[in-house]
């Protein structure tokens, strides 16, 4: 008994190291194939709880990934990333690292609609005048359907589903609604790898002017593995 607790406790501490290591990360699959996004970590975002996301976490997100080389002007930009909303997945729309809202003008508009399961918040920002309406669709299931207006180059706008951990699969559906034409790859899946940013892959509209995509939220292999040991030291004792 005492070998076993031993071998037990052992591999626990082994296991969460592995955890540790090991990256949490959701897969996007969509008609132009699938992208592993993995996590990055941004503290004090979607911190509210108005289901706004704050003008100045777009801001900083725009900086962060300026910073690591990617170019988030013009482009529709997702990202994974730890918040204190939980693990979630946020969208940057046409991100710029420091906004100025006085006498912005909506020229640029995203119609978004998003499914996932009823167990997280979302979060959504855009210029005034842009729209946001909830929905319980039953089965456990919520919908966002919201149309975001923003000024190329002065603002930007941003919506984010909160813990993916409990809420492990989505879909998003997007509308350019008035065909802005955004730029060639104008839509881009980032991933966090090696300590910084990179674009795991890129996606344009349709010729009407939609893309969708679905994503699956996949837990580190560490943390898999603790669950399996979990349940088999538990069968052990119940079998006692």
């Amino acid at each position: 008994m005492h070998r076993f607790n031993r071998y037990f406790y052992t591999s626990i501490a082994l296991l969460w190291g592995v955890s540790i290591a090991c990256a949490e990360y959701v897969i996007v699959n969509s008609s132009d194939g699938s992208f592993t996004l993995e996590a990055g970590s941004f503290d004090g975002f979607l911190a509210n709880q108005e289901n706004q996301f704050a003008m100045s976490d777009q801001e900083i997100l725009a900086s962060t990934l300026n910073n690591d080389g990617i170019d988030t002007v013009g482009k529709l930009s997702f990202v994974l990333a730890s918040t204190d909303a939980g693990l979630s997945f946020m969208g940057l729309f046409d991100g710029i690292p420091t906004t100025n809202p006085t006498g912005s003008f909506a020229d640029q508009f995203l119609g978004i609609s998003s499914t996932t399961s009823i167990d997280t918040s979302w979060f959504a920002t855009g210029d005034e005048g842009s729209e946001y309406s909830w929905y319980d669709l039953g089965n456990e299931t919520q919908l966002v359907n919201a149309l975001l207006g923003w000024d190329h180059e002065q603002t930007s706008a941003g919506f984010a589903w909160g813990d993916v951990r409990t809420a492990q699969t989505g879909t998003v559906n997007l509308y350019d609604v008035d065909l802005s034409e955004f730029a060639s790859d104008s839509i881009q899946f980032v991933t966090y790898q090696d300590d910084h940013w990179a674009v795991a892959g890129t996606a344009d509209f349709s010729v009407l002017g939609q893309y969708a995509f679905s994503y699956q939220y996949v837990p580190a292999p560490g943390a898999i593995a603790l669950f399996a040991l979990v349940g088999l030291t538990s069968n052990r004792r119940r079998r006692k």
